[in-house]
C-alpha cells in the first residue's frame, strides 16, 4: 500500500474493476479476522456533487472483541469505529483508500490505544497489498 503524502490516509490501486477490487477485499478483510459491519453505497450521494463514477463504497469492518472495549474506555472513539475504507472505481481500475490508524494516536494518548493503532496499521495495509496484489497474483498461480 502506498502512503499518501501527508501520511494520514493508506491507499493502493488495484488493476482489478471496482467490483473484483471489493470480492478481493472482503475475503482479505475476513481471512484476518474482520467482520464486515456494513457496505455503503455511496454513487448517488457523490453525483449531487458534481463527482460522477460507476462504483462508490465505503466499508465498514472490525473486531468486535477489539471495537467494544475501546469504544467503553474511549467513548470519544466511536466517530473512528469501525474501520473504514473507501472503494471507488476510476477508469478500468479500482482505488481503496483508509484513513492510517497510527493517525489516531496524536489524538488519543494512550499506550494500550497506541499498540492497537500499530496492528489495525499493519492489517491494513496487507489487505491493501493483498487487493492491489490480486491480479498479479492470480495471473502467477495460473
Amino acid at each position: 500500500a502506498v502512503q499518501a503524502a501527508t501520511g494520514t490516509l493508506l491507499m493502493a490501486r488495484s488493476t482489478e474493476q471496482a467490483d473484483v477490487s471489493m470480492a478481493v477485499l472482503q475475503d482479505a478483510l475476513q481471512s484476518y479476522g474482520y467482520t464486515i459491519a456494513h457496505v455503503q453505497k455511496c454513487d448517488g450521494g457523490m453525483e449531487e456533487f458534481d463527482y460522477k463514477t460507476d462504483y462508490y463504497r465505503v466499508v465498514f469492518f472490525g473486531k468486535i472483541g477489539e471495537v467494544r472495549p475501546i469504544i467503553e474506555n474511549h467513548p470519544e472513539m466511536a466517530a473512528y469505529l469501525p474501520l473504514k475504507i473507501t472503494v471507488f472505481a476510476e477508469n478500468r481500475e479500482s482505488v481503496l483508500v483508509a484513513l492510517d490508524p497510527l493517525q489516531l494516536d496524536t489524538f488519543f494518548n494512550d499506550p494500550a490505544l497506541s499498540i492497537q493503532f500499530a496492528r489495525w496499521h499493519n492489517d491494513l495495509r496487507a489487505i491493501l497489498d493483498e487487493v492491489r496484489d490480486f491480479n498479479k497474483t492470480t495471473k502467477q498461480s495460473n
